[in-house]
């Protein structure tokens, strides 16, 4: 995008839906952008109130199919597309031309929180004594928003190898990965991620909101597909469903026992992976090693802890959420990324980033305070000092803390202004700040009322 609103773009758009299919848009990141301008997770959230903040957007997070990233605006927009394209809206398109042909009776999108559905599952969250409520307080179909069963889901597993809606040409075509400019295929392709697994591809989605968990698995050559649904946060349902897979298929002729390299990382190695990574913006993992093993750490002041190794290039960083750090084994030159490997639900990236020496100074921080706008997220944030702190508020949320880390640069306590950079004119004037949060980049704040 130019740096005009989106709406003016909406042509363009309706041509680039594979790269809104893939996740190569640019596109910023819905809920990202709706936490930075005030709802909260109780909030209801409308398709109409998604379309009008990602219509209102002038920049994206890169120019379109320069890379991937996971943005469910694009699907918010398909679902725009559909219903302008056919007159109808997502549910009613999608009950007529799969759900009722595919016999899927208790699936529909739900894009009315006053709709009745008999059946419906509660979402649940743990607590230290039991469980609570989440509620989903969504009306948006597109990203979100299918209510079904397992049954149901199988139903529509079966239709890539058996298709009733469709053919075999469009299964074929929905098998084609996602590329960006200059690069091989990724794993993604038409709303499914590809993995090989015990010697097997694999096709698998998952999805999480509030406490609803879910994950659809199918290996085609082995004719299998399972589908696990869960309404408590703390489930892991693609641990489940390659669970199921592993004691399904252990016998089958092309499945392979799991195994994992025994090496151990060297010194040489070790010395590669440490450094700083930033998973999101001012999320940093900081690596350091004491030549035999790797230690970890976030923020100011957090403990280092280490990092046992699985491998000579995995470390184990939770056991009990299966989560690890995974390098490249190259040791010729610092590692260039880490990977932040979460269970078998995938890899998010983290690039390496260069800090420079800081030392905060307070008596500046005068400076910064105001009122600061802006016309995407169409809401403000007033600056002020509090008890010797930056702090950031907003008539709908909690204060902010934010912590300098960098000149200039400030990490917030709430991920609605996760990383916040000021910006000054020429003569050394604040003028405004550029706000970066998870998948939505470059949010622009014009400062007034200094």
């Amino acid at each position: 995008m130019d740096g005009s609103p989106l709406k003016i773009h909406w042509c363009a758009i309706c041509r680039k839906r594979r790269q809104l299919l893939n996740h190569t848009s640019g596109l910023r990141e819905q809920g990202s952008l709706l936490a930075a301008a005030g709802w909260r997770r109780e909030d209801l959230v409308t398709d109409q109130q998604v379309l009008q903040m990602l219509l209102a957007q002038r920049r994206g997070n890169f120019p379109p199919g320069t890379a991937y990233q996971y943005s469910n605006s694009g699907y918010s927009l398909l679902a725009e597309v559909v219903r302008r394209v056919s007159g109808q809206s997502l549910q009613a398109f999608c009950q007529q031309r799969i759900f009722d042909p595919l016999g899927m009776r208790r699936t529909r999108f739900q894009d009315s929180l006053a709709a009745l559905l008999p059946g419906r599952a509660q979402s649940y969250g743990p607590t230290a004594s039991g469980h609570v409520r989440m509620p989903l307080n969504y009306a948006v179909a597109g990203p979100t928003g299918l209510k079904t069963t397992a049954e149901d889901l199988l139903r529509w597993a079966h239709n890539f190898t058996q298709p009733v809606v469709g053919d075999a040409a469009l299964m074929a075509r929905m098998r084609e990965q996602g590329q960006v400019a200059g690069l091989a295929p990724g794993f993604y392709a038409l709303g499914q991620e590809r993995h090989p697994y015990r010697g097997l591809d694999t096709w698998s989605h998952g999805g999480r909101d509030a406490g609803f968990r879910s994950f659809l698995l199918r290996i085609p050559a082995a004719d299998f597909a399972v589908a696990v649904l869960s309404n408590a946060a703390e489930v892991d349902a693609a641990a489940l469903a390659y669970g199921v897979a592993d004691r399904v298929l252990a016998d089958h002729p092309q499945w392979q026992p799991a195994t994992r390299a025994k090496s151990r990382p060297s010194r040489r190695q070790l010395r590669a992976y440490a450094g700083d990574y930033e998973l999101f913006p001012a999320l940093i993992f900081s690596i350091t090693t004491d030549g035999r093993q790797l230690y970890f750490h976030t923020g100011q002041g957090s403990e280092p802890t280490a990092l046992p190794a699985l491998s000579a290039t995995e470390f184990e960083l939770n056991p009990s959420s299966n989560l690890a750090l995974v390098f490249e084994a190259d040791d010729s030159k610092p590692a260039s990324a880490l990977g932040y490997r979460i269970g078998l639900n995938g890899t998010l990236t983290a690039p390496r980033i260069q800090l420079q020496p800081f030392q905060p100074d307070p008596q500046r921080w005068p400076e910064l305070t105001g009122r600061y706008d802006s016309a995407e997220l169409q809401t403000s944030y007033w600056l002020q000092i509090d008890a010797g702190q930056l702090v950031a508020r907003h008539p709908r949320r909690p204060p902010i803390r934010l912590r300098p880390y960098q000149a200039d640069t400030f990490a917030g306590s709430d991920g609605a202004l996760q990383k916040v950079v000021f910006q000054r004119d020429a003569a050394g004037e604040v003028i405004g700040l550029r706000l970066d949060c998870p998948l939505a980049e470059g949010i622009e704040f014009v400062r007034n009322e200094p």
